[in-house]
């Protein structure tokens, strides 16, 4: 049997975001790349994921502000389905209780002192 390694110029472990601009680049190179995930998506910590039933939300979506305007253009992202869109506040997070909380506005003070005041003041 032979071994598969040799087919590729890269193997890269993991399909996260970083993973997959790796890859991007290394193929605009002309560099023949195998991507590899042990998940059934791709995407990492940008995967939008049901977080309570009928609830869905990129896990860790606030990490986009920090995705370079250069990777954006040289990989065609918007070719491929790229939509930026922008949110009204930073965060929200859901207790199982049903209750929560949103913070990155101006009514972070109010929303922490819901659950602490020590923390809030």
């Amino acid at each position: 049997m032979s071994n598969p390694a040799e087919n590729y110029d890269v193997i890269i472990i993991g399909a996260g975001h970083n993973g997959l601009t790796c890859a991007g680049y290394l193929a605009r190179a002309g560099l023949k790349v195998k991507v590899l995930e042990r998940r059934g998506v791709v995407g990492g910590a940008a995967v939008t994921e049901e977080f309570y039933p009928g609830f869905r939300n990129s896990t860790c979506s606030y990490v986009v502000s920090m995705l370079s305007p250069h990777v954006i253009e040289d990989l065609e992202l918007e070719k491929y389905g790229l939509e930026l869109i922008e949110r009204a506040d930073g965060m929200i997070a859901v207790n199982k209780d049903g209750d929560y909380i949103v913070a990155g506005s101006d009514n972070d003070a109010y929303e922490i002192g819901r659950f602490s005041k020590k923390d809030a003041a």
